[in-house]
């Protein structure tokens, strides 16, 4: 019987030990953390639970596998090695590590009211801490950042957010305007910069932010989080992560990677890593260990629920998305106080190569066309694929004007 190693047992690791083990792989998890945390993706949501408080999802592993309670220190073909110095032998090996917080450094960081968010419980505690907060500065990145300052608002403090960062491409200008004036609605504030100092007698009564003193009783920081992969013989990406094709597979034949650890091949600038989608690049790892030959295809969609509205993008992803030989052209426009799209167009090859669009949280996107079955801006504008998304068909039929020859 094959056997494969999968190393790390959070979201990604999960799936991936399950998708092998119902196929009927040997799989051996090895991670080395005592305590089970929920999808990082959730986190947010333990602001707002009763007490700030979320229940831990419970293992999922699929048939018997064999659990290692110890870290990994290096993988290779056909082998991982423990941090103890043992040395197991393995037909295949699964890098499933994630991703770790970058460190936060500026000056008071210690001070009572500093609340950094690298973990699930640091969540919870901001919840049950909310209650006593009138004012509250969030800073660093950004789309996590927007999360955290809209359950900050739903408790009744005060909330402005300083992005110094996006994890991911920001919104487009269009997109984000919308967004903060919904959060300006919320009694929420959205700017640029970072903090550099934190001000108080012990406690945070101020921070200092690009020279300006804005007075505050916390200081909620969301650090974006970096590729932590384990060592290996497998080639890494710009953004430090295991490079891996739509298939999971790496640059060594017997070594997989998935979620925060992977990253695709031909991305640019490190926007290519799985960081969001943990569950899905490990199931197809774990399935493709047994032969299945899944890949996770050429279409990404990005997320985001906050201040009442509803953000998404839906692009090719980086393995598919080369720079268009002749340029791309994007049409944007904003059809209301909670509405806005955009589309951006190959004029090499007339397809629509991303859609995004904000609407109200009560919309749903619901039959969108995967972009890499060729979409372009007629079928758009006749409505092909949409269910109730008039926006995009506007938008498209837009950009049709202002691009006749397309």
């Amino acid at each position: 019987m094959v056997s494969v190693c999968v190393i790390g047992g959070g979201t990604a690791g999960e799936g991936a030990a399950f998708e092998a083990g119902v196929r009927g792989i040997n799989v051996t998890v090895v991670d080395g953390r005592a305590i089970r945390e929920p999808p990082w993706g959730s986190w947010p949501e333990l602001i707002s639970g009763p007490q700030g408080r979320g229940r831990m999802p419970e293992w999922r592993w699929g048939p018997s596998p064999r659990v290692i309670n110890e870290a990994a220190s290096a993988a290779g073909p056909g082998f991982v090695a423990l941090s103890s110095g043992g040395r197991l032998r393995f037909d295949l090996v699964i890098i499933a590590t994630g991703s770790r917080f970058e460190p936060v450094a500026f000056l008071g960081a210690r001070k009572t009211g500093v609340f950094i968010l690298d973990g699930p419980e640091n969540y919870a505690e901001l919840g049950r801490a909310c209650a006593s907060l009138g004012r509250a500065v969030v800073t660093d990145e950004g789309y996590r950042g927007v999360e955290v300052a809209d359950r900050l608002g739903n408790h009744g403090t005060g909330v402005r957010l300083l992005i110094s960062c996006w994890q991911c491409r920001p919104p487009s200008p269009v997109v984000l305007e919308v967004i903060e004036d919904a959060a300006r609605e919320s009694g929420a504030e959205i700017g640029r910069g970072g903090v550099s100092k934190v001000v108080g007698n012990g406690r945070v009564e101020a921070v200092v932010a690009s020279g300006s003193v804005i007075p505050c009783d916390a200081l909620v920081v969301v650090p974006p989080r970096v590729p932590s992969p384990v060592h290996s013989e497998a080639k890494l990406g710009h953004a430090g992560a295991v490079e891996v094709d739509r298939w999971m597979r790496t640059s060594v034949p017997s070594i997989f990677a998935a979620g925060g650890c992977a990253e695709l091949k031909g991305s640019a600038g490190g926007l290519g890593t799985l960081s969001a989608e943990p569950s899905l690049s490990g199931r197809i790892a774990g399935s493709n260990c047994a032969g299945s030959g899944h890949s996770i295809g050429g279409t990404r969609i990005d997320q985001l629920r906050a201040f009442g509205l509803r953000w998404w993008r839906i692009g090719r992803r980086a393995v598919t998305s080369a720079p268009p030989a002749n340029g791309a052209e994007r049409v944007s426009r904003r059809w209301g106080p909670d509405c806005a799209c955009s589309i951006t167009h190959e004029k090499s090859s007339e397809r629509v190569v991303e859609m995004e669009s904000i609407q109200p949280s009560t919309s749903s996107p619901s039959g969108l066309p995967p972009l890499d079955t060729g979409v372009t801006l007629e079928s758009l504008a006749l409505g092909l694929g949409l269910s109730d998304i008039s926006p995009i068909s506007e938008t498209a039929r837009l950009g049709l004007r202002e691009w006749p020859e397309s």
